[in-house]
């Protein structure tokens, strides 16, 4: 299959792969298990609405003085999405792309540091997570062909229309029916 962007060579995948196993500590079993993934298209479709705002609390706050600002929900997803577009991005050949609810996308994301400017900006609007599921299979239903697709959905809350109306229902159907074959799995954290 012709790709429309360079591929990253499987060797420069690897090293990096290595490198990102040993920075994290991830357990050599595990590495395995995340090696079938290799040649997957990997999409993020990640939550910038308003709520993500929201200061995280944590029962545990020993690392966080009592007089500083506590850490958003926007600083936490900006953080695991790091560590994540780093190691997914060694495994799917042209780069992972990241779909928002309320922003453009970012796509072939081979590094994080890709995502510094997209972060910087606050998030704001509603959760469409249904409306842009639907446009991401439509994307790739006519682009993946031959590859497996995995996509990992980034939530604080329930999904929203337009009009910030509860979308539950219609998320669940889209799960439910939407899929094609080649739409192996769907996360949602």
């Amino acid at each position: 299959m012709d790709y429309p962007y360079p591929l990253v060579p499987i060797e420069a995948r690897l090293e990096k792969f290595k490198n990102i196993i040993i920075k994290y500590n991830i357990n050599y079993d595990f590495a395995f298990r995340l090696r079938a993934l290799e040649g997957f298209e990997i999409v993020l479709i990640l939550d910038d609405s308003s709520s993500m705002c929201s200061p995280i609390i944590d029962r545990d706050q020993s690392n966080i003085s009592p007089f500083s600002q506590l850490p958003k929900r926007w600083d936490e997803l900006k953080h695991v999405v790091s560590i994540v577009v780093d190691l997914a991005s060694a495994l799917d050949p042209d780069g992972v792309d990241i779909y928002f609810l309320n922003r453009s996308p970012l796509l072939h994301v081979t590094d994080s540091s890709e995502l510094h400017e997209t972060f910087s900006r606050p998030p704001d609007g509603p959760t469409p997570i249904t409306r842009v599921l639907i446009e991401v299979l439509n994307i790739k239903r006519a682009r993946v062909h031959d590859r497996k697709l995995l996509v990992l959905i980034a939530t604080d809350g329930l999904p929203t229309d337009e009009k910030g109306l509860n979308d539950i229902d219609r998320l669940e159907k889209v799960l439910l029916n939407e899929r094609h074959p080649s739409i192996d799995r769907i996360f949602i954290t």
